[in-house]
């Protein structure tokens, strides 16, 4: 997991080929910006952009992906994530193979991540996460992009 503000992204330029021109497309983006897909390079990267309000935690689900990273942006509003080691935690539902997604049931040892306007964090392949999560469990319409990675 990395966890930054937008204007240090070209740090992480580095660690994937398309890192550089998904970073670019999530610094373009505002409150302004058009709630949807935004193509990078077809399967390989591209950026689905949403606005909602977020859940109180017992109502969002640990989740892990084998083949994408996540890059999760906050472009308005405040959102927890929560990280484990997907290793620690029992899958309640397997679509790796249709979806490359899974879902765990809740766990008791886990890293938040707090993030705030112009937030982001990256999230690896086998890493859980548990988006979504209202701050103070408190609903917070949130403008959030979700950059999908083939690792």
């Amino acid at each position: 997991m990395i966890i930054d503000k937008i204007e240090n992204a070209e740090k992480y330029y580095a660690v994937h080929p398309e890192f550089k021109p998904v970073f670019e497309l999530l610094a373009s983006l505002n409150a302004d910006s058009e709630n949807k897909r935004y193509e990078i390079d077809s399967d390989k990267a591209f950026v689905n952009l949403s606005t909602y309000v977020n859940k109180p935690v017992a109502d969002c689900k640990f989740e892990s992906h084998l083949k994408y990273a996540d890059i999760q942006f906050v472009v308005t509003g405040h959102e927890f994530i929560d990280v484990c080691p997907t290793e620690e935690l029992k899958a309640t539902e397997d679509k790796f193979l249709t979806n490359d997604i899974a879902f765990y049931e809740d766990a008791n040892d886990f890293s938040r991540a707090d993030l705030t306007k112009g937030t982001f964090v990256v999230l690896f392949p086998g890493e859980a996460h548990r988006p979504l999560v209202a701050p103070d469990g408190k609903g917070v319409e949130t403008k959030k992009a979700v950059a999908k990675i083939l690792f």
